[in-house]
């Protein structure tokens, strides 16, 4: 008898792998020549249609992820408020991670409600990318969480949000920001960025930084530099990294002049080769105040000498200990009076062939063979301070791990050693 059963499961096994039929959670597909026997799902169409459109997807790209052979008309289908079929659960949890929406989503009765989209104060409006619309949507998530934890908690509003506005002294805010963040740069000993981003943190104010939404959603900082959501609980600061560091910096300081002016908004137009006259007011009052804050006389004064005069080589140390572009510093030092017109020409050419040679000698680095460590870039992504808020309130039993790990892009079986890289 025993025999006999294994002839037959033989036999079965032989006339499954024939029929080329393989199962995948329970449903049972044919592969090729044979229709999809799989059990279809029940999803609201209007939300499909809602979920692809705000993720930026065009129904080609939609049509290929759920099968190299699929068609637009599929997806149209779908969509289609008369549509009789749907997406199977497989197929369904594809266009899921392609949406960036959680499946559970797709048959609800009605759209859920979406982030509102923060101002946009670009001097080139163009359409945001998708990488960037969906590291805006996850950083408002976060930032909602966290507004709801601190005003649950009873934790008092944040008296600099919105203390001033575009009609004060540029100067006057920054001399606040400076004397609120507690900055004094002679007694920094870190890279500039990292000692910004502590100070910023350390009022209660999150930073966060990516250069990338995943490793194939990248972020152009071209497109944008960074966002401010101005909120008097939990403000949040995203900056595009893929920027240089210099460059990072600049950014920082200018979405702490929005948080002061108590403006969210999305912002490309930093630095010192923004043209002031053509840009959006706000922008350039946050560039102005950036300037002062970064830069004042009193800072640049430490690197002068007491005898002779200024060379570039002080230039080149002001750019390092600052942490900024020797050109933002020669044309800084010179509203302030501290160059003469003849040593700003030479240090502002002497500035563009450094950074010539900065930019060839980067490009002759060889490409590093191994990817940077993930749980650096989560903390990065995260901020240190969001990290540590989210970790605290799992680890005292009022925060579910399937939370947790959401808020943290992680799963909860990895929380346990990320939570090593944020106390350290």
């Amino acid at each position: 008898m025993a025999k006999v059963f294994q002839e037959i499961n033989i036999s079965l096994f032989l006339f499954i792998r024939k029929m080329n039929i393989f199962n995948i959670n329970q449903n049972i597909f044919y592969q090729d020549k044979f229709q999809v026997m799989a059990k279809k799902v029940k999803v609201n169409p209007e939300i499909l249609k809602w979920a692809r459109t705000s993720a930026k997807v065009s129904m080609e790209k939609a049509a290929r992820t759920i099968s190299k052979n699929a068609k637009i008309e599929k997806i149209k289908e779908w969509e289609s408020s008369e549509s009789k079929d749907s997406p199977t659960e497989s197929q369904l949890k594809k266009l899921a991670r392609l949406y960036r929406r959680p499946v559970d989503i797709f048959n609800l009765p009605f759209i859920p409600r979406e982030y509102p989209k923060l101002k946009d104060f670009r001097k080139d409006k163009d359409d945001l990318g998708t990488a960037v619309v969906f590291i805006m949507r996850e950083i408002q998530e976060k930032q909602e969480w966290l507004h709801n934890f601190y005003a649950k908690n009873r934790s008092g509003k944040l008296p600099f949000v919105g203390r001033y506005n575009i009609k004060a002294d540029p100067e006057l805010v920054a001399r606040d920001i400076r004397k609120t963040l507690g900055i004094n740069i002679s007694l920094n000993k870190i890279k500039p960025l990292k000692y910004w981003i502590e100070k910023t943190e350390s009022k209660r104010i999150f930073v966060t930084l990516s250069s990338n939404y995943h490793t194939r959603l990248k972020l152009n900082s071209d497109e944008f530099k960074g966002f401010a959501i101005a909120d008097p609980f939990a403000p949040f600061i995203f900056i595009n990294s893929e920027d240089w560091d210099h460059g990072q910096l600049f950014s920082l300081v200018h979405m702490l002049a929005h948080i002061w002016i108590g403006v969210s908004g999305i912002s490309n137009d930093t630095g010192i080769t923004a043209s002031a006259s053509d840009l959006h007011p706000v922008e350039r009052f946050c560039n102005a105040v950036a300037f002062h804050v970064l830069l004042p006389k009193e800072d640049l004064q430490l690197f002068i000498p007491e005898k002779g005069e200024i060379q570039f080589k002080h230039i080149a140390k002001m750019g390092r200990k600052l942490g900024l572009g020797q050109r933002t510093i020669v044309i800084q030092a010179s509203r302030h009076g501290l160059l003469q017109e003849n040593q700003v020409k030479d240090f502002l050419k002497n500035s563009d062939e450094f950074w010539k040679e900065f930019l060839a000698k980067e490009a002759r680095k060889p490409k590093s063979s191994g990817g940077p460590n993930y749980y650096i870039m989560q903390l990065r992504r995260n901020s240190k301070g969001f990290s540590s808020v989210v970790i605290d309130t799992y680890k005292k039993g009022k925060l579910s791990g399937a939370d947790a790990g959401r808020l943290l892009n992680m799963r909860e079986a990895n929380i346990g050693k990320f939570e090593g890289y944020v106390y350290k």
